[in-house]
């Protein structure tokens, strides 16, 4: 029905006063861990800090991303529409153009795609017939302000 590219993650432009301020939350934490023998918390950072290290260095790819008759389909995984309890759009150009899915699963979490230059009110279309469209969702949610605003 649908189709468009989209990238893995969400890739944020960063300059000098960003790196600074992170390698300094970032060794000022881990210092912190480990005077309090919180192991596992210098553990996290470290986990945290490697993991961000390798998004920057590592270019997102880009994915095709399909709304088809029998459900999703991003690159080679596909999610039958019977297991999508709702969708919803937050359409703010240019910060946020996004499509959210919650699953029926409560261990599968949210998904979120960009729209890209896909049309939303197509996209809307051609979702209502098949899964319900949580109109309570006004709002991006906070984890994506979250990262959006510290640029991770």
């Amino acid at each position: 029905m649908l189709q468009w590219e989209v990238y893995e993650y969400a890739r944020y432009e960063r300059g000098a006063l960003w790196y600074a301020i992170a390698i300094l939350s970032g060794l000022g934490l881990l210092v912190y861990a480990i005077l309090t023998s919180n192991f596992l918390f210098a553990l996290i950072i470290v986990m945290f800090s490697l993991a961000l290290y390798l998004s920057i260095i590592t270019e997102p790819a880009k994915i095709r991303f399909a709304l088809t008759e029998d459900g999703l389909e991003i690159g080679r995984i596909r999610y039958p529409y019977r297991e999508i309890k709702s969708f919803w759009l937050i359409y703010d150009p240019p910060e946020v153009k996004n499509l959210y899915f919650d699953f029926r699963s409560p261990l599968r979490p949210r998904l979120t795609i960009d729209l890209a230059d896909a049309n939303p009110v197509q996209v809307r279309l051609a979702l209502l017939t098949r899964v319900h469209e949580d109109l309570t969702q006004a709002e991006e949610p906070l984890t994506e302000i979250i990262g959006r605003l510290f640029k991770i």
